[in-house]
């Protein structure tokens, strides 16, 4: 007997992907680390040799900014060659009007991703901290959706009520409803997913009975809320300090210093950046095919873990 032929999926179910595949780093709460995961997520790809593209939406803090403009400094005298994404930052609409501001909101982010969905592979934005116009239009195009957290209840609450009355206890929050309706919205506009990752972020060395705990409460409420969690980046001084100069773990750092080795925190903080990569499950370019065949492939794959994880509760 011959192999078994795929059939193609119906017109009408197909998804309309776009060549880059959009990786939206957000939450509601503040703290929790975007800008580091954008940034270390953004040059782990830029390394992997992906034509990357970064949009800053926090149009007050602009951590993803400074930071790359830092790089852009360090790299006019580095030793060594130093990679860059093509980086866009969007201003806040100034008028007192609102509907105006989001008119002019949606017009800069519109423009923004016509310069980059067809000549990018991969497409980082960092978003505030805060439920806005700017936000919820990030979430409405992620197909990729990283949500930090910290080991602390105070987080988790953004997603699932956190109540001592059980009665109360588990109501879906405000975030995650926000989560919700995009994906609702996606689903109707081009049959897209959301890929939702809930990582935990700025983790301790140090392991807590709360650390376990919150790690217990997300893995009940990922087959509930349809998200994969994760381990992200432990609190690490090394994320901190290379931020004036522009560079990260995933930098030949060692060349620059007199020992030209990695202390063990800073190899850790490598391997930690690394795994984070592989728990992503982004596209990946095959032998033999391209980029779009690579979102192709993703889309099956996150479509039949979703599928799997509403009958069974597991996933891959």
């Amino acid at each position: 007997m011959g192999a078994r032929t795929k059939m193609p999926e119906p017109e009408s179910e197909r998804p309309d992907l776009r060549t880059a595949h959009v990786i939206v780093v957000a939450n509601e709460k503040g703290g929790t680390g975007k800008s580091t995961l954008s940034i270390n997520i953004s040059i782990a790809l830029l390394k992997a040799g992906f034509r990357v593209a970064t949009i800053d939406l926090d149009t007050r803090q602009r951590t993803l900014t400074r930071f790359f403009e830092n790089r852009h400094s360090w790299a006019l005298t580095a030793p060594w060659e130093v990679e860059l994404p093509f980086h866009a930052a969007l201003d806040r609409g100034s008028s007192t009007d609102v509907r105006d501001n989001e008119t002019t909101e949606f017009g800069a982010f519109a423009a923004a991703i016509a310069d980059v969905e067809h000549s990018y592979e991969f497409v980082v934005i960092d978003t505030p901290a805060s439920d806005s116009y700017l936000m919820r239009l990030a979430h409405s195009l992620a197909d990729t959706l990283v949500s930090p957290v910290n080991d602390s209840f105070i987080d988790v609450d953004v997603f699932s009520r956190v109540h001592h009355d059980k009665t109360q206890r588990g109501q879906v929050a405000q975030y995650a409803d926000l989560v919700l309706e995009a994906r609702r919205k996606r689903k109707l506009v081009d049959q897209g997913i959301i890929d939702w990752v809930i990582v935990r972020n700025r983790m301790s060395s140090i392991h807590s009975n709360n650390a376990k705990q919150v790690n217990a409460s997300l893995t009940r409420l990922a087959t509930e809320l349809r998200f994969r969690p994760a381990e992200g980046l432990h609190d690490r001084v090394i994320f901190r300090e290379l931020f004036p100069i522009g560079l990260t773990a995933l930098d030949p750092i060692e060349e620059a210093m007199r020992g030209g080795t990695l202390s063990a925190s800073q190899s850790s903080a490598r391997k930690e950046i690394d795994t984070l990569i592989d728990t992503l499950r982004l596209p990946e370019r095959g032998r033999g095919f391209g980029h779009l065949q690579a979102r192709h492939e993703w889309y099956e794959r996150i479509a039949r873990y979703y599928r799997d994880l509403g009958k069974t509760g597991t996933g891959y």
